[in-house]
């Protein structure tokens, strides 16, 4: 038994080394998770989705073929072929063996799919470049002192909070908007489908509803529908007319539009409960009698899954946001003065929650 400065060291036991093979397992995937992030917006920067998706459908290329269409002269096609085989190892693109040749050739799947750009109404990339760009990261840097302090993560690294940094930055703001729409586009398809009740509603507010995809899907399919695009000044100023859309600018913490139906998606779960009890009580102030509110966002299950994440992301990103359990979501709503109460559960995760005046 060693000692040291007059105390003695008790002997570590020996560790076992399938154990700690099997923790490092579990440990390393979840630390260097951010490659995956890192290698799918390289793909999009360069492109490697839309040339590939330009050969044609199910068409696959080498990586030959590949680098003459990329915007360099000096292309690494060592490093290229490095971040194909990744995708490839990680489900996101495939690869065969060229007939008569030992190349291999690289193809796009469902999932890489979601990241070309042309002619994609389910274009996800616009989510990639945000949540990928350094403003976005920054954030992440800073969750300790949220933890310790109670401080907002964001305004940590940025000296400021998101919205003020939006309305700062226009290309970050247009960045954002884009990440907003695109990742709206697969939740709406799923929400138009399974979701009658928009049948019955005449005027419908969508508040901060962005430049108006939300209600441009919603009323394609219902076009009785009068629709209410409601946000922050500077994100009306880059909305474009949209037939059967009336777009106002103002703050959901000082008034709501009037409407028998006021939509919310993804709004809710970026800010506290007490900011969350503005908004609802400003939205209690715009219904008539029996309207309602929707509200699509996520109910935390205690299976975690990607409503865990976007806790985390909304820990990260928004002061006092936070993703919710069903108890919880009723508590606020009740305590808002919702009478009925109805928890739809969609399709993989996503929940529609109707209030009713």
């Amino acid at each position: 038994m060693a000692e040291a400065n007059g105390s003695k060291t008790q002997a570590q036991p020996v560790a076992d080394v399938e154990e700690l093979t099997a923790s490092r397992a579990v440990l390393y995937p979840l630390l260097w998770g951010f490659a995956g992030s890192f290698v799918l917006r390289t793909a999009v920067v360069l492109g490697l989705p839309d040339i590939i998706a330009r050969a044609g459908p199910d068409e696959t290329l080498t990586v030959k073929q590949i680098a003459a269409q990329l915007k360099s002269e000096c292309v690494n096609e060592l490093g290229l072929q490095r971040v194909l085989t990744a995708l490839v190892n990680w489900q996101l693109f495939r690869c065969t063996k060229a007939e008569m040749s030992e190349e291999m050739q690289y193809g796009l799947k469902p999932v890489s799919k979601l990241l070309v750009t042309e002619n994609n109404p389910h274009n996800q990339a616009p989510v990639v470049l945000f949540q990928t760009d350094p403003a976005a990261l920054a954030p992440w840097q800073q969750l300790h002192r949220y933890v310790l302090y109670g401080e907002s993560a964001w305004q940590s690294a940025h000296g400021k909070e998101l919205w003020t940094c939006l309305n700062d930055n226009p290309e970050l703001n247009k960045c954002f908007n884009a990440c907003m729409a695109s990742s709206t586009t697969i939740d709406l398809s799923v929400l138009v489908r399974e979701y009658e009740g928009f049948k019955d509603i005449k005027t419908l507010v969508d508040v901060g509803g962005g430049t108006g995809k939300t209600l441009e899907t919603i009323i394609s399919s219902y076009p009785h529908i009068h629709g209410i695009n409601y946000d922050l000044p500077h994100v009306i100023t880059d909305a474009p007319t949209i037939p059967g859309i009336e777009h106002v600018a103002g703050s959901m913490f000082e008034s709501v539009p009037s409407g028998d139906t006021i939509f919310m998606k993804r709004i809710m779960h970026d800010w506290s409960d007490e900011s969350c009890l503005k908004i609802l009580n400003n939205c209690q102030k715009a219904l008539p009698e029996k309207g309602k509110v929707l509200i699509h966002d996520c109910v935390l299950q205690q299976s975690g899954g990607l409503p865990q994440i976007y806790d985390m992301l909304m820990m990260a990103h928004c002061d006092g946001g936070m993703e919710r359990r069903e108890e919880q979501w009723r508590k606020l709503l009740t305590t808002a003065g919702f009478s009925t109460i109805n928890f739809i559960e969609l399709l993989q995760e996503q929940w529609l929650i109707e209030a009713f005046k």
